[in-house]
This record gives C-alpha cells, sequence and structure tokens, in this order.
C-alpha cells in the first residue's frame, strides 16, 4: 500500500487513515470488550473526577538533590498538564495525525507528553535517549516529525546541541523543544512554555472533544538504516491488558519509551486506577528501594534486569511485601534457573511472558502447567489473540511442529514500515489479519507457545543490543574476517555484549577502541558498542554451519578478560 505526505499532511497521518482491519473483525473487537470506543485519556480524567489526589505517577529523578528526587503526580495534576501540554502543542502547529517525537528519560513530564499527543490526536513517536545523531536523524527524517522534545543534556551527551545541528536537514521539522537550557540552542523552552504556562486557558485549550484517534509510532533499533516503525493505537494498546484489577501499582525498569515500559506504566495503570512507578537511571539498589517504597504490586522486565535485582534483594533485601507478581521475558527468554529463584527471594508469584514490538506482551505463562512451572512453555495468547502454532492458523501448521510465529487479533499492530518506503505492510490487507513476528516456536501441547529461536539474537544489560547488526557490520572492518556478539555477565553493569573476532591477520589484530570507533562511525549508537574483545582463531559451528552460541558464552563464562586464550 503507497502512502505519501503532502505539505500539510506528513507521510505518517495518511498511514493511520490507510491501514486498519475490515469493520466486521473490528466490530467483533469491541463486542468481546478487547477494542472500546474509549481511550486511555477516558480513563484519566474518569478517576481525576473521582479521585484526584490518588497518585498517578510516582517519579524518581537520579541526579536531582535527596529531597526532591522523588515526586508524585496526582490524577487530577497529571489531567490538568495533560490539557496543557495538549493546549501548547496546538499552539505550536501540532494537529491531527501530525508525527510529534521525544528523547526523554523516564519522567512524568514523558508520560504527560504521550498523552497529550494523544489529546490532540497526533502520533506519538518515542526515541530512546541512547540513540546518537546519526539514529535521531534517520528517525525524524522517517517520521517526518513536526516537534521534537529532548533534555538538553543526559548522561553525559548535549542533545539539545545535537538536534540543533540535525535541524537544518530536517524540513518537516517545525519546532525544537528543550528540557533544561534551551536558550542555549534557540530552541523553546519545555519548562517554561509547556509545563509553567497555562495554555488550557486560553484559545488552544477551549473545550474539545477527546479524539478516538491518535498512535504511537515504535521503532526498531538496530537496524541500521533499515529502521522499522511498528504502528499501535489506543486500541491496539488496550487489548494487551488482560488482568485488570483496580488501584493497582505498576513499574518496569527498562528504558520509558520502549513499547513494554509505555504499556506497563502508562496505560496500564490508567485502565485500572492505578499508579505507574518510574525511574530514570537504572540502578537495581535504588529500584528495589523505589519498588518497596512505592508499594509496587506488579513489575515486568526482561531476565537481564531481574538477574540484577536478584542479586541486590539477596545482597541487601528490601520489604517487598506488595508485590504480588512478577513477570519475566519479552524479546528474551528467561531462563529455567532464574525462573526457580525469582519467587523465593522476591516473596510474590513470577510468569513469563513472550512479546514484541507487533504484538506487544503476546503471551503470558499463568504457571497452571508443569510446561510452565517448569519455564518450558512461555504462556498461552492473550485474549483474542492467535498465534498461528496454537489451534488453526496459516499453513496447517501441526501440534508441537516448529515454525515462524504469526500473530493475528486485537493487539497486533496495525502497520509495520521501513523507515523512508513508500508503502507500509498492514496485515490485514494482503495476509487475512496475520502478522510475521520472525520467532520461530511451537505449540508446548497445552494451548501455549514455546518459543525456540528469536527473530534476532539481542543482548544487553540496560538497552537490548541488536546482535544481528554488529555482526553484519563487524566483518566490514578490513581487521575482521568474522565475528560473533554474544553476552557475558560484566560484575557491575550485569549482561553486556562481546565482540568475539576472528583477525583477518593474525600478525595485526584489531583492538576493542578501534572497532568501537569504527561500529560508532557506522552509525551505531554508543549503547550498543561492545564492550570485551576476545580474539580466536576460529568460530564454533554446528554441523549445519550455525554458529553454536551457547558454545561461546560457556567459553566466556570460564574466561578472565585479559589473560591469552586457547582451545576456541
Amino acid at each position: 500500500m503507497a502512502v505519501t505526505g503532502t505539505a500539510d499532511r506528513p507521510q505518517l497521518a495518511a498511514l493511520l487513515d490507510a491501514v486498519a482491519p475490515p469493520p466486521a473483525v473490528a466490530a467483533r473487537y469491541r463486542a468481546h470488550g478487547w477494542w472500546r470506543a474509549e481511550t486511555f485519556l477516558h480513563d484519566l480524567y474518569r478517576t481525576a473526577a473521582t479521585a484526584p489526589t490518588r497518585p498517578a505517577i510516582v517519579s524518581h529523578r537520579a541526579h536531582r538533590p535527596a529531597a526532591r528526587r522523588t515526586v508524585t503526580v496526582t490524577y487530577a495534576q497529571l489531567a490538568l498538564y495533560v490539557d496543557r501540554f495538549a493546549a501548547a502543542l496546538r499552539s505550536l502547529g501540532v494537529g491531527a495525525g501530525d508525527p510529534v517525537a521525544y528523547q526523554l528519560p523516564g519522567w512524568w513530564e514523558t508520560a504527560a507528553l504521550t498523552l497529550a499527543c494523544w489529546r490532540v490526536g497526533a502520533l506519538a513517536v518515542p526515541v530512546l535517549p541512547a540513540v546518537r545523531a546519526h539514529g535521531l536523524e534517520r528517525i525524524l527524517r522517517g517520521t517526518q516529525a513536526r516537534v521534537c522534545v529532548v533534555p538538553d543534556e543526559w548522561e553525559g551527551f548535549a542533545h539539545a546541541e545535537v538536534l540543533a545541528e540535525l535541524a537544518p536537514r530536517l524540513p518537516w521539522l517545525r519546532r525544537r523543544v528543550v528540557v533544561g537550557d534551551a536558550a542555549l540552542t534557540g530552541a523553546v523552552d519545555f519548562g517554561a512554555y509547556f509545563v509553567r504556562t497555562a495554555h488550557e486557558r486560553g484559545p488552544y485549550g477551549r473545550e474539545r472533544p477527546l479524539p478516538a484517534d491518535g498512535g504511537l509510532l515504535i521503532t526498531v533499533m538496530g537496524l541500521g538504516d533499515r529502521y522499522t516503525a511498528v504502528l499501535h493505537t489506543p486500541d491496539t494498546l488496550y487489548a494487551n491488558i488482560a488482568e485488570r484489577r483496580e488501584g493497582e501499582v505498576f513499574h518496569c525498569p527498562m528504558p520509558f519509551t520502549s513499547l513494554a515500559s509505555l504499556l506497563f506504566t502508562v496505560c496500564r495503570p490508567l485502565a485500572v486506577g492505578g499508579t505507574g512507578v518510574y525511574r530514570d537511571v537504572w540502578d537495581p539498589g535504588g529500584c528495589l528501594d523505589l519498588m518497596a517504597e512505592a508499594g509496587v504490586n506488579q513489575v515486568f522486565a526482561p531476565p537481564v534486569y531481574w538477574t540484577e535485582l536478584l542479586a541486590a534483594q539477596r545482597d541487601a533485601p528490601r520489604d517487598l511485601g506488595a508485590l504480588r507478581l512478577a513477570l519475566s521475558g519479552g524479546r528474551t527468554g528467561t531462563p529455567a534457573e532464574l525462573l526457580a529463584e525469582l519467587p523465593g527471594v522476591l516473596g510474590a508469584e513470577v510468569r513469563t511472558v513472550w512479546g514484541t514490538p507487533e504484538a506487544g506482551m503476546a503471551t503470558v505463562a499463568r504457571g497452571e502447567t508443569p510446561a510452565e512451572r517448569r519455564g518450558e512453555s512461555d504462556g498461552r495468547p492473550l485474549p483474542g489473540l492467535e498465534v498461528s502454532v496454537v489451534g488453526e492458523g496459516p499453513g496447517g501448521v501441526g501440534e508441537r511442529a516448529v515454525d515462524r510465529l504469526r500473530v493475528r487479533g486485537p493487539s497486533v499492530a496495525l502497520a509495520t514500515w521501513p523507515h523512508g518506503a513508500e508503502t507500509v505492510t498492514g496485515p490485514w490487507e494482503h495476509d487475512e489479519g496475520w502478522l510475521d513476528t520472525g520467532d520461530l516456536g511451537r505449540a508446548d501441547g497445552l494451548g501455549g507457545v514455546r518459543v525456540t529461536r528469536r527473530a534476532e539474537e539481542r543482548t544487553g544489560g540496560i538497552f537490548l543490543v541488536p546482535v544481528a547488526e554488529l555482526e553484519r557490520e563487524l566483518p566490514a572492518h578490513p581487521g575482521v574476517a568474522e565475528a560473533a556478539v554474544v553476552a557475558y555477565t560484566d560484575a557491575e553493569y550485569g549482561e553486556m555484549p562481546c565482540a568475539v573476532v576472528v583477525p583477518a591477520t593474525a600478525a595485526e589484530p584489531p583492538g576493542l577502541v578501534a572497532l568501537r570507533e569504527y561500529l560508532a562511525g557506522r552509525g551505531i549508537a554508543e549503547a550498543f558498542l561492545p564492550t570485551r574483545l576476545e580474539l580466536v582463531g576460529s568460530l564454533p559451528r554446528d554441523g549445519s554451519g550455525e554458529l553454536r552460541r551457547e558454545a561461546l558464552r560457556a567459553w566466556l563464562a570460564r574466561l578472565r578478560p585479559g589473560t591469552p586464550r586457547v582451545g576456541m
């Protein structure tokens, strides 16, 4: 399906008009309650009216003085700021369907800005803070964002200066907005213009009906100049919320602008009148302290985070008596050993999940079958979601046969779109609603799914490192003949990426600094660069030529960095 833009209506605005399931399918989703006539904005304003002083957000900022680090935003305050931010966006020329990009940490302002985009009917385009100049330009150019919001500086990187340098090359970008020192780069001051100016009382804030459109555009990182955007709507996000307990408190330690974090700490709390708990800097001990302080009931995190949280809780136990449910998984599987240890240390039920950017949280293991309890199943699909290897699916896949995992249902993204392409992939246009996740799996025999191989091997303690992209780029270096990227455990930072390299010339092997500089020059974000290098004579492969990653990981676990290597 070809999608084009105009000077008044960017390409992505037309995308929303172009992709949608058949009316009969949408009606069925609504009849089952998977989709609805309301949005998360209705949830916000309803709770603000009935329980205005209830906490909507508890936000912790690591770089503030101790007395000001934790900020609580009530439902009444959040509703006010959403209206204010929405009116500010309108005053800057943002209208329905316009993309608004923001590259912000886990702050309450980030959540309010996301909701303000939907209040306007705009497309929210969150960008991970670790993305650097090349990646940010690629995203802004591809999405044709009208406004971009960044901090002046974050974790040593001058975001505002970089955005100012990029702006002349981005004709669609109308406004640069900076949290912090905006004057230095001539940008709009977020604090002065968005937070402290009562736009909701002026012409751009007059009473307006709540829009039913708007959307969330998640960029799948790690694919170089082949970045892919995944389009979700309030309906597809709502379909991810299977279990609803009123007033619960939620936390996710992942970067706030990831789909999992937005789902778990913005959408879910609003749907149940609960509270989202945020931290802007990852620290396992600090995370546990905040969970105890805020009385968190549910936490979602990938396994690498749980490994660090497990160690921190054993080292200094916190009172996590409010914790009811811990979810582990997503795009990476949970090791059986970790799954066995977590319940005893956390004192809470632990479930594994499988999720993708296209389907959100696709399956949840409820611990009701032996396979789920042993970590041999990734759970059963959410209500309404079909997975191709379970029951009837495309191609007549039989029970327990391994095949590509395709999904269809109310939580599936309405489209995927390679940045800059003239066409979008709408699953309902060509494949009767089925969308290929790229993962491989089989039925577990009990109505659930066992994922056997992920679309792209990924690793990383703070950000999911795109292994496939690194492994494509490394052999292009003149000093590298072959390369693999696998995880190793760092005592301070947890799981990190190691480049295992076969040198092109043994006499002149490449060094880690040189490889990192080379990859950075190829557009790889700093957060994704290898932090360790091992030189080997060959890479271990099986009889069919496939890389034996587990053998590499086991070998790395036995080694001490910096010592001579033999036997590989």
